[in-house]
């Protein structure tokens, strides 16, 4: 069924708490390629994970003691971690594994309705007012009223085992991806 651009889907999935006493340990869980959103401290980078590592636009890289939150994603897992009190945790998801539920997707529209092209295969969204995205994207085709860029998520349903109440229990990324409006 889809409806207001969701999709409900029923898959199989699992997720398990995973220990991160270092950024090296979160390939050694995460074992593939994908994209990488940094939440730091001071900024957001959007990247791409190649060969266990980040690359991130103009090689910058990011220090552990600024993580707020990493996600480490492809179209059939996440590692999310992030930085409480007592340093960083973590939760790995495997779709396509484990037991049956039912989840939602969506597409949330990124911020930026103007692109340049930064060469080497890196673009930045932006607005006139400053606010900035640079993603690791060398042809998108991004316009202010026909075309836009995209985060897909995938939105997991659990249900209150007394009242049978549905709600979502947890929410990864999948991808990014181009779509008109």
């Amino acid at each position: 069924m889809k409806a207001n651009g969701l999709e409900l889907k029923k898959i199989r999935s699992k997720a398990e708490v995973v220990t991160i006493n270092n950024l090296s340990e979160a390939f050694r869980h995460f074992g593939s390629d994908g994209f990488v959103v940094a939440y730091l401290d001071y900024r957001v980078l959007i990247g791409k994970i190649n060969n266990n590592s980040f690359e991130f636009y103009n090689g910058e890289a990011i220090e552990e003691r600024y993580i707020q939150r990493l996600r480490l994603f492809n179209e059939d897992k996440e590692l999310l971690i992030w930085r409480d009190n007592s340093g960083l945790k973590g939760r790995l998801r495997i779709d396509g594994e484990g037991d049956e539920t039912f989840v939602v997707e969506a597409c949330q529209v990124l911020w930026g309705t103007n692109r340049k092209d930064l060469g080497n295969g890196w673009s930045k969204l932006y607005e006139e007012r400053g606010t900035e995205l640079i993603l690791p994207f060398g042809k998108i085709e991004i316009n202010n009223r026909k075309r836009r860029l995209f985060l897909k998520t995938r939105n997991y349903i659990t249900f209150h085992p007394d009242t049978h109440q549905a709600s979502y229990g947890d929410c990864r990324f999948t991808g990014f991806t181009e779509k008109p409006l």
